[in-house]
């Protein structure tokens, strides 16, 4: 596998200061960058990338791919219910038991919590084991970029069916922010933490590269590009594009019970899927804020309401440069 660049990036002027000061913990007390893309994670993942790069990929596999907060969860069970034939009793069943994170185990070190997982939830200790002994066919989340993916997804050695899911960096910047501050030890701002996110200091590296990296591939037919603003705007039509990409056939009145399912008032009372269970367990061991939720607002521009327009402004210019120019332009809505 490739070799490794490992730096400590805490030392880089005012996003250094941020990342020392409001971000890096006891839950993550290092960064280093990873890969052909300097992706930023945190170092446990070193005690994991030779598995994940060399894991058995099976091309009956269903992958969700996404950088955090872009829709992730949303996708997760819409795809998992059209693959499954609309079993609607077996998605009572927690999401993360259904869909494992191939890479949580790699995302925070402390040995507090490490402990905590072991005595509460202790068949999610490894979740790249989980990965791999589970039945086929797998349904594996993963936020890792295309470059980090298992060599046989990246030289096509397997074709799974990958579905990626993006959304508007503004509206990321910001949930990312909150996500952050309830579940990986963070003590930061929105303002503060778009430095960090616009400098590719955030937990899984750059935006642009992450969404880059698969733009790339987007003519391969294993793989179909949605968008969160998509599902906002018609999610029957998404479901309807999802089901033709995995091969199923849904009824118009398949398409209405899931629309229903997947209603962002329905997900947030969803006990399998809003996270209340995990937090509350984090809670209890003084890991997560009281205050907070997983599934937030959903809302689509939510950013206006708690970025200043200074930064707004900076976001707007860090889009543009990355990526004025590029086929990926015509596909991003400036407008958002």
């Amino acid at each position: 596998m490739e070799n490794f660049k490992i730096e400590n990036v805490t030392d880089e002027g005012e996003v250094g200061r941020i990342l020392k000061e409001e971000i890096l913990c006891e839950l993550c007390p290092r960064y280093i960058l990873v890969g052909e893309d300097g992706t930023c994670l945190g170092e446990e993942y070193t005690k994991f990338a030779e598995q994940i790069k060399n894991l058995e990929v099976r091309n009956d596999d269903v992958w969700v791919v996404s950088y955090p907060k872009t829709g992730t969860t949303w996708t997760q069970e819409m795809v998992w219910l059209i693959a499954s034939h609309l079993d609607f009793d077996g998605a009572k069943k927690p999401l993360i038991e259904r869909f494992p994170f191939l890479e949580a185990s790699s995302i925070l070190n402390s040995e507090k919590f490490n402990a905590i997982l072991k005595l509460e939830v202790n068949k999610f200790e490894d979740t790249v084991k989980t990965v791999r002994n589970q039945k086929s066919p797998r349904f594996i989340k993963t936020h890792l970029p295309f470059s980090l993916l298992p060599d046989e997804i990246v030289n096509r050695t397997k074709t799974p069916k990958m579905i990626y899911v993006t959304r508007n960096a503004k509206d990321v910047c910001v949930s990312y922010c909150h996500h952050g501050n309830l579940c990986q030890g963070w003590k930061t701002n929105v303002e503060n933490f778009a430095k960090v996110f616009m400098a590719d200091r955030a937990m899984f590296g750059s935006f642009w590269k992450h969404n880059l990296g698969v733009w790339e591939h987007r003519d391969w037919p294993n793989l179909l590009i949605i968008k969160y603003e998509d599902m906002k705007t018609d999610l029957p039509a998404v479901i309807k594009k999802v089901a033709w990409f995995l091969d199923k056939h849904l009824s118009d009145e398949d398409i209405k019970a899931l629309t229903k399912h997947l209603s962002f008032d329905s997900m947030k009372k969803n006990m399998a899927l809003n996270g209340e269970i995990f937090f509350d367990m984090l809670r209890k061991h003084n890991l997560a804020p009281k205050e907070g939720k997983f599934l937030r607002s959903g809302t689509v521009g939510k950013y206006k309401e708690e970025l200043s327009p200074e930064t707004v402004e900076k976001l707007n210019e860090w889009i543009k440069q990355n990526i004025s120019g590029t086929s990926f332009e015509q596909y991003y809505d400036y407008n958002l």
